[in-house]
């Protein structure tokens, strides 16, 4: 299951049991709708229980679409395993600055994002 909120230009995605098929799907329309209308867009994403994975029978979730350049610094929370298996996803689509966070540092990743744009060139 994946709870979905907004508050000015963070988009805030959080996966408590993996992802479905469903579950992807509303990702990336979510994604798609918050990009269009934040030209400066920020992405917090936290997965929690990595063992149950992505279980998408369609294949990975397809995060190209028109305004993904517009998505400029991503939060990646939870599991380092997850983290990277979600970023080789992001990779191919995106051009954000990318940082990882710890499961236990949610608050943190919350104010890197809150904190003015920093440049999207360094990935860490």
């Amino acid at each position: 299951m994946i709870a979905i909120y907004k508050k000015d230009q963070i988009i805030y995605t959080i996966a408590d049991s993996g992802l479905n098929a469903e579950d992807a799907a509303t990702l990336v329309n979510s994604l798609r709708d918050h990009t269009k209308k934040n030209k400066q867009a920020k992405w917090y994403m936290e997965m929690g229980d990595f063992k149950k994975e992505v279980k998408n029978t369609d294949g990975s979730p397809d995060f190209l679409f028109p305004e993904s350049n517009r998505l400029k610094k991503i939060a990646l929370v939870g599991d380092k395993i997850w983290q990277e298996r979600f970023t080789e996803l992001l990779l191919p689509f995106s051009e954000a600055h990318i940082k990882y966070f710890g499961p236990e540092d949610g608050n943190m990743a919350s104010n890197w994002l809150e904190q003015a744009s920093n440049s999207n060139s360094n990935r860490n």
